[in-house]
C-alpha cells in the first residue's frame, strides 16, 4: 500500500480497521509465497513450461482426481475447456520457482502470458516490475497496460514495442477518461508530513494535465465520474471521500474505512461497513457490501449470503470486480467451515430487483486469489478445482476450465488476443 512504502508509524487504529488493514498485509505476503509456490507446482506437474511443446500445439485440460484413500463420491462431468471464442488474453505475474520469493534485479520474474484464443501458455520477461508493496501494481488504460516499474511505465496490451515511462513517481491511480491515468508524488519524506499533488497524463501521447494538490494527508485512489476518490483522515485512520479541487472533501456513505474496498469504476465505488474480527487471527469479514454510484448518489446494499461468515474486503485495484460495464460485482465470502480459511466467490447483479449473490461453481479456496473479467466483458476467470483458471458465464451460468495455473498473482490482467 502507497502510505506503507511512505510513512513511517501512524497513530494505532479502531480495531475492525486494523485487523482489515493487517489482513490485506497477510494476504499480500500469502500471495506472492504460498499461493504462487502452488501454482508453480501445478505449473511443473500440468508440463506448462515456457519453450516446452510445439508453438501450435493445443494445451491439454486437466482436472484433479481424488487421491486413492479419498472416500468415492459422485462427481459431475468435467466442464469442457474455455471457448477461443471469448478471444482473451490472460497476463498473470510473478511466476516463482520453487516457491521462492520473486526476485528484482537484472532477472525480473517472469509472467504467465495465457491465449485462450490458441490455448497457447508462455512465459514473458518484457514488463519488469519493480519490487514492493504498490497498490496498484498495474492498470489498464484503453489498449495500454500501465504498470510498476522504473518508475510509471506503459506498454501496448499487445505486448509489442518497448515499455516507455510516464512519470519517474511509481505511483499512479486509474481515470475516469479513457486512455489516460493519474500520477501522484509526495513533497515530504513521509507522507503525513507533506502533501500529495497529482496530474492526469494521457498514456498514448504521454501529455500532461496540471497539477492539483490534494488535501492534508490524503492519497488518490482514483479518478471518477464525479471527482477524485480520496483516502482521507478519518479518527485515527484513513476513511473514503469524493472531492473537487476547491470544495471541501465528502465522506462516502456509512463512512467506511479505506481498508474495507471491494474495487471501483469511473462510476461504481463498492466497499464494506460493519466490519468485524474474526476469531483464530482469520480475516475479518463484514455482514453488508455497498456500492455507491458516486453521479447518481444511488447506493445498494447486500447482505452476506446465508451459511458464511462475511464478506472479505481485501482493497481497491487488487483484483476486478467490477464488469466494465457494471452490470455486476464480483465478491468473495467466508464459509463457516470450522477451523478453515475458506472462501467462496460470489455473483451480484447490478440491476434488477432481487441482486441476491449466486455462488459461482467450483469456487471455493483457501486463498484469496484474483479474479478477471473476458474481452468481451460476457466470462469471469477465477480460480478453480486444483488451483486452475475456470471461466464462470454470468448470462447462462455455464462453466469451462483449463490448465492453466491460476490465480493467486500479484497481478491478473485481461485484454483482447490478437491485436495488431
Amino acid at each position: 500500500m502507497r502510505q506503507d512504502v511512505l510513512t513511517g508509524p501512524q497513530p494505532a487504529a479502531t480495531a475492525p480497521e486494523a485487523v482489515i488493514r493487517e489482513a490485506r498485509r497477510r494476504q499480500r505476503r500469502r500471495q506472492l509465497v504460498i499461493g504462487l509456490a502452488v501454482a508453480a507446482v501445478l505449473a511443473g506437474a500440468a508440463g506448462v513450461v515456457a519453450g516446452t511443446g510445439s508453438p501450435a500445439a493445443p494445451r491439454r485440460v486437466s482436472h484433479p482426481r481424488p487421491r486413492p484413500s479419498a472416500p468415492a463420491v459422485s462427481r459431475p462431468a468435467s466442464p469442457g475447456p474455455i471457448p477461443r471464442s471469448v478471444a482473451t488474453t490472460v497476463l498473470m505475474w510473478p511466476v516463482v520457482a520453487h516457491g521462492e520469493f520473486p526476485t528484482f534485479g537484472p532477472s525480473e520474474p517472469p509472467a504467465y502470458l495465457d491465449n485462450l484464443a490458441t490455448r497457447q501458455l508462455s512465459r514473458r520477461h518484457k514488463l519488469a516490475f519493480a519490487g514492493g508493496d504498490f497498490q496498484p501494481y498495474l492498470v489498464q488504460a484503453g489498449r495500454w497496460l500501465v504498470y510498476v516499474g522504473d518508475g510509471t511505465m506503459a506498454i501496448r496490451d499487445d505486448l509489442k514495442g518497448k515499455p516507455r515511462m510516464l512519470g519517474r513517481t511509481p505511483f499512479f491511480a486509474p481515470a475516469a477518461s479513457p486512455g489516460h491515468v493519474w500520477l501522484e508524488r509526495f513533497t515530504g519524506r513521509y507522507a503525513f508530513e507533506g502533501r500529495a499533488s497529482v496530474w492526469q497524463v494521457s498514456v498514448r501521447t504521454g501529455r500532461r494535465g496540471p497539477a492539483i494538490t490534494l488535501p492534508r494527508r490524503s492519497f488518490l485512489l482514483a479518478g471518477t465520474d464525479a471527482g477524485l476518490l480520496l483516502k482521507v483522515p478519518q479518527g485515527q485512520d484513513y476513511g473514503l471521500a469524493l472531492w473537487r479541487p476547491g470544495s471541501a472533501p465528502k465522506t462516502l456513505p456509512y463512512s467506511p474505512s479505506a481498508a474495507a474496498g471491494f474495487g471501483l469504476s469511473p462510476r461504481l465505488v463498492a466497499y464494506a461497513t460493519g466490519c468485524r474480527a474474526m476469531p483464530n487471527g482469520q480475516d475479518a469479514t463484514c455482514p453488508a457490501l455497498r456500492v455507491f454510484d458516486v453521479v447518481t448518489g444511488a447506493l445498494r446494499s447486500f447482505r452476506a449470503p446465508p451459511g458464511t461468515a462475511g464478506w472479505l474486503p481485501y482493497g481497491f485495484d487488487l483484483t476486478q470486480p467490477i464488469a466494465p460495464r457494471d452490470p455486476v460485482i464480483v465478491a468473495y465470502a467466508a464459509t463457516r467451515q470450522p477451523g478453515q480459511r475458506q472462501h467462496r466467490l460470489f455473483v451480484i447483479r447490478l440491476t434488477g430487483a432481487t441482486g441476491r449473490p449466486v455462488a459461482v461453481p467450483s469456487s471455493t479456496v483457501r486463498m484469496y486469489p484474483q479474479t478477471a473479467w473476458s474481452a468481451d466483458r460476457s466470462w469471469l476467470f477465477y480460480q478453480g478445482p486444483g488451483g486452475h483458471m475456470w471461466a464462470y458465464q454470468v448470462s447462462s451460468g455455464k462453466i469451462r476450465a483449463s490448465s492453466t495455473p491460476c490465480c493467486s498473482y500479484a497481478v491478473m490482467a485481461a485484454f483482447p488476443s490478437g491485436r495488431r
